[in-house]
């Protein structure tokens, strides 16, 4: 008689391997969590960065250029009876984000004649909460250009080199911008035309940017007290309890060009 061996798999040893399976597939849902709260906040922190860069190229260039105008540009813009200058800074007099910035600069048209050849730019960057999310803010930026024969600044559709309020850049906690003179002295107020600085309208050596960025989601797995001190205004200080996260860059433009433009 031949002798087979018909022995099957037994309970215990199919419940040993649903453990064994089980406690393997939790370690992977783990370990793919922790790589994915990783990865979330890499890109976050990724996100941020490439926000701030490509927002702040746009402003140190707008700063560079304020004032700018060709040599024998003499054309003159002016807002009801006062001349525009080409920077002008306006504090937040909430102690909260975020101070607004215009700048005025010239350019050079080669396909046209005579006067007519030289043009101007205004440009203006301004803020709004952002309605989607509390404690955030969108920044806007508007391009115009000076009517000569109107004698006002205009932003149409069929130019495509001018534009009212777009969005430049979101999730901005703060923005704060400083005028400084040439020896590095902070200038308060900023000047304008109608306050005690009025003089060092053409002396302002560099602007200083302090921005503030939020993540968009929660970065960090408990809610902490986390402190950002502002550049020179204690009453701006941000102490926020949550889980976003907060970064703030320091950014120093020259202004080369205000002398020309008296």
């Amino acid at each position: 008689m031949i002798k087979t061996n018909n022995k099957g798999i037994t309970l215990i040893e199919i419940l040993i391997g649903i453990v064994i399976t089980s406690i393997i597939m939790g370690a992977m849902l783990t370990s793919y969590n922790v790589v994915n709260g990783s990865y979330s906040q890499v890109i976050d922190k990724a996100s941020i960065g490439n926000s701030t860069r490509a927002f702040s190229e746009m402003l140190l260039r707008d700063i560079r250029m304020a004032g700018y105008k060709y040599f024998d540009d003499n054309l003159i813009t002016t807002t009801g009876d006062e001349v525009d200058v080409p920077i002008l800074i306006k504090k937040e007099t909430s102690g909260r984000c975020c101070d607004t910035l215009t700048t005025v600069y010239g350019d050079f048209d080669r396909n046209l004649v005579d006067d007519d050849r030289y043009i101007r730019y205004k440009i203006q960057y301004s803020f709004e909460p952002n309605p989607d999310e509390n404690g955030v803010f969108q920044i806007f930026k508007s391009k115009q250009k000076w009517n000569n024969v109107e004698k006002e600044w205009v932003s149409s559709a069929e130019d495509r080199d001018t534009y009212i309020n777009e969005i430049v850049t979101d999730y901005v906690s703060d923005i704060e911008i400083v005028a400084k003179d040439n020896l590095g002295n902070v200038i308060n107020p900023p000047p304008s035309l109608t306050n005690a600085n009025r003089d060092k309208l053409y002396s302002i050596y560099t602007v200083e940017i302090f921005l503030t960025y939020r993540s968009k989601k929660n970065f960090y797995k408990s809610n902490k007290t986390r402190t950002i001190v502002s550049l020179y205004d204690s009453e701006r200080n941000l102490e926020e309890d949550d889980k976003f996260l907060r970064e703030s860059i320091i950014l120093t433009a020259f202004t080369r060009n205000l002398e020309a433009f008296r």
